[in-house]
């Protein structure tokens, strides 16, 4: 529709811009030009013939547009191997059973006492990052263990705070083997 009207605009310019007799005034439709009436004569035998009419004459449309298919973008062969944006940690068999102990480790301890955690071990790992979070969900301190287990010291928790621990495998380049596993623990008076 816009284009029409465009399009509309332009001839109303040209047509604005094109010299004109002084004597034609510009119309809209052109008018079709004298024809001299009919006349009608008969031949012998013939009925009276009924008048022609003029012929008609249209005016010229401007050229419609008409859409055509996008283009289509053929995507060409990377030369290289692309590198990836980050490197995705394999789900190994290995860690199917890795998970918090939930049977040795409490979510609560006495205040002022160690507190030991524990975890089920993975096949292949050469050490275990394990770190506390306080109740804003930020790591206030980590280490590593070798065996699937470990012992804070008493005057790491403060009374009444909540705290959570997350612990995961490393293989023996020091790579995170599994998704981290996580358990709460909060002192009690």
């Amino acid at each position: 529709m816009k284009q029409m009207i465009l399009i509309l605009m332009i001839l109303a310019l040209i047509a604005a811009c094109t010299p004109q007799p002084e004597e034609a005034l510009p119309t809209l439709m052109p008018t079709p030009e004298s024809v001299s009436p009919a006349t009608a004569t008969l031949a012998p035998d013939e009925p009276t013939a009924a008048p022609t009419n003029p012929p008609s004459v249209r005016a010229t449309l401007p050229p419609t547009w008409t859409s055509s298919p996008e283009p289509t973008i053929t995507p060409v062969p990377p030369t290289e191997t692309p590198i990836p944006l980050f490197t995705a940690l394999p789900t190994l068999v290995a860690c199917g059973p890795f998970d918090v102990d939930r049977e040795q480790s409490a979510a609560t301890f006495v205040e002022g006492t160690p507190s030991q955690v524990y975890w089920v071990t993975v096949d292949g790992a050469s050490r275990y990052r394990i770190s506390v979070l306080n109740g804003f969900n930020e790591e206030i301190f980590f280490d590593y263990a070798i065996e699937p287990t470990y012992t804070f010291k008493p005057d790491q928790f403060e009374a009444g705070q909540r705290y959570a621990w997350r612990v995961y495998p490393e293989d023996s380049l020091l790579r995170q083997m599994c998704l981290a596993v996580t358990g709460d623990m909060s002192p009690a008076p």
